[in-house]
């Protein structure tokens, strides 16, 4: 059965056109190619980060999206895969790429496919994929395609006389493009669920947190004493007295 997969592309680029534009559309029309191959379909978007600059610092400091930003956090929830792509400024990734990271839901990522690029100047930068930005997206619990792209100014001239065919960027594209699409075939980011937090108590809806190492108890509606159910994310959490052996 033929499937229609959505892939959308984030380009975190200054200007129209960027350098980082053209990154992102050359993975995108790779990825489309890599699926057609398949058999399967896809349909795609592109969102420019940089027209979203102030809906991303709104929401930032007010903690909830505007109008105009819940098309990009629907857009991301609901895409079967996504392209990121940012230019690297001193050493990292752009402010407005990581004002994203930042400014949304980190459990939209959860699970996601999720497809990294990058631009500089000069080929020095591309350290900064695996050591700055991989490891934001690995926090997120985001599915990292292992290949992630980067390009510098003269990957977009031609490939230069010493440069081997298998290093042009038209290989790297396709090589993390026939990457992402395996992992959409096996099925990873296919209807991913975000971070479960129903195992939190009612109990505790009045605000009050409370210390796991108090031994504080809940009870039930007959007074039975109950332990306090916990976050999924820390159900793994050990208190210290023990780790001391106290």
């Amino acid at each position: 059965m033929t499937r229609t997969y959505r892939i959308l592309t984030l380009t975190a680029g200054l200007s129209t056109p960027s350098s980082t534009r053209m990154l992102a559309d050359q993975l995108t029309s790779a990825a489309c190619a890599a699926i057609a191959r398949t058999g399967d379909e896809v349909t795609t978007s592109t969102i420019e980060l940089h027209e979203h600059a102030h809906d991303l610092t709104d929401a930032l400091v007010s903690h909830f999206p505007g109008e105009r930003l819940r098309p990009v956090v629907e857009a991301i929830r609901e895409a079967d895969a996504v392209i990121a792509v940012t230019p690297i400024f001193n050493v990292g990734p752009s402010a407005l790429f990581k004002l994203l990271i930042d400014a949304l839901d980190k459990d939209l990522w959860h699970g996601k496919p999720v497809l990294l690029g990058a631009t500089a100047g000069t080929a020095r930068h591309s350290l900064a994929l695996d050591y700055a930005i991989r490891p934001m997206f690995s926090y997120l619990r985001a599915e990292m395609v292992p290949t992630a792209v980067f390009a510098a100014s003269t990957d977009f001239g031609g490939a230069s006389a010493s440069e081997s065919a298998q290093d042009s960027l038209a290989d790297r594209a396709q090589r993390a493009a026939r990457e992402l699409v395996s992992m959409l075939g096996a099925g990873i980011g296919a209807g991913a669920e975000h971070a479960d937090h129903s195992g939190s108590t009612d109990a505790g809806q009045d605000g009050a947190a409370r210390d796991p190492e108090s031994g504080e108890t809940d009870t039930d509606p007959e007074g039975t004493p109950t332990t306090p159910a916990r976050d999924a994310e820390f159900e793994d959490f050990v208190p210290m007295g023990r780790l001391l052996g106290r």
